[in-house]
């Protein structure tokens, strides 16, 4: 046991083995296991039946790598924040192409087209007639271009401050996601959300021609606060399915917010969106306490959903069931094998890309199996 178990009272030794025997006669299949009741696995391997071997080089050069995006056109994106940039890689982490400035990125994703999609900001003017910075969605048509980022001027295609339907100062966008049909879904985070018909917290869906006159979709069946299972406190990051037009799961990292990872389903028949998971079905993807700053989120080919936690520099899996896995790992730490306040995921053909912000590199891991 570790130098911490040591330090705990006799009696409360005794009760934590008596409930370990009985979470291990009970939990025999893997995905039942509780990360709780473990430590975070900081030797990737040691735990579950997926091994992750970290891939050298260590890719560096960055100054608060934000997010990191891997493509439809097979090339890796990283929001470079505090370098304006957007740098271009390949999946052996050679650096393809930069953009020309943009400031402070914080948000990728790509449609279908290869066109991509970054959230950053702007120097723009406000209510009344104030200067500052703005979010905006930028979009980056590379296909002309050959595919390479640098050079492309890109178009703003949806702005903050812009009337949804009132004009004005309404927060940042927090997250973006594409769909097969290249509509894409842009969630906005703020503080004022008193007005029913204009609060900040919303999400947008708009379509593959930017087009949000007179005002863009605002999606329905969402709290715009409190404590419910479609609440939005704080989101984070979203992220959409590969063949589906609707469905997405979306994170929140505020500490009001008491379900910190929701998928969400279309109702067509009322349309709006609900909830697939409740907590009576008993989940770990709702489970309270779990995670405490998720802050960014990816699937892989067989819907496994990987979390990435900022205050707990960890990465959690889950499977297409909403169980937890136990080859999730992490650690605060500057190893090949630690995180320091990471913030963006990726997942392509058994490898996981990992935004280790604080130490300002991208890590990755290629996952030994790759069962789902």
């Amino acid at each position: 046991m570790s130098d911490k178990f040591s330090k705990i009272p006799r009696i409360l030794k005794l009760s934590f083995i008596v409930l370990y025997t009985i979470l291990f006669i009970s939990c025999a299949d893997d995905d039942l296991v509780k990360l709780e009741d473990y430590p975070i696995n900081t030797d990737p391997g040691t735990i579950g039946d997926t091994t992750y071997i970290p891939v050298t080089p260590i890719i560096t050069g960055f100054n608060e790598p934000v997010d990191i995006h891997f493509g439809y056109d097979q090339q890796i994106y990283v929001a470079d924040k505090n370098n304006d940039r957007v740098v271009q890689l390949d999946l052996a982490g050679n650096i393809v192409s930069i953009s020309n400035f943009i400031l402070r990125p914080k948000k990728i994703t790509q449609d279908r087209n290869f066109d991509l999609l970054v959230i950053a900001s702007v120097i723009d003017t406000i209510p009344p007639n104030i200067a500052n910075t703005v979010d905006v969605v930028y979009r980056y048509k590379l296909q002309p271009n050959g595919g390479i980022l640098n050079g492309v001027v890109p178009t703003i295609a949806f702005k903050a401050n812009q009337p949804t339907p009132i004009p004005g100062d309404h927060g940042n966008f927090t997250g973006i996601t594409t769909f097969q049909n290249n509509y894409y879904i842009v969630a906005r985070s703020g503080p004022n959300n008193s007005s029913p018909i204009d609060p900040d917290n919303a999400f947008f869906k708009i379509d593959r021609f930017d087009n949000t006159n007179p005002v863009p979709e605002r999606l329905s069946g969402f709290e715009v606060e409190g404590q419910g299972l479609m609440s939005l406190q704080g989101v984070s990051g979203i992220t959409s399915f590969t063949n589906n037009n609707t469905d997405f799961i979306y994170i929140q990292k505020s500490q009001n917010a008491a379900f910190k990872v929701q998928w969400c389903v279309y109702n067509d028949i009322d349309e709006i969106y609900e909830p697939k998971f409740s907590p009576s079905n008993g989940v770990d993807l709702l489970r309270f306490g779990l995670l405490s700053e998720p802050s960014d989120i990816t699937l892989d080919q067989f819907n496994n959903i990987f979390v990435i936690d900022s205050y707990k520099d960890s990465l959690y899996k889950f499977n297409s069931l909403g169980m937890l896995r136990t080859e999730s790992f992490g650690g605060m730490g500057s190893s090949p094998l630690q995180f320091n306040n990471p913030l963006g995921v990726a997942f392509f053909n058994k490898t996981l890309f990992i935004c280790d912000t604080g130490n300002n590199r991208i890590l990755r891991f290629i996952l030994s199996t790759d069962n789902n």
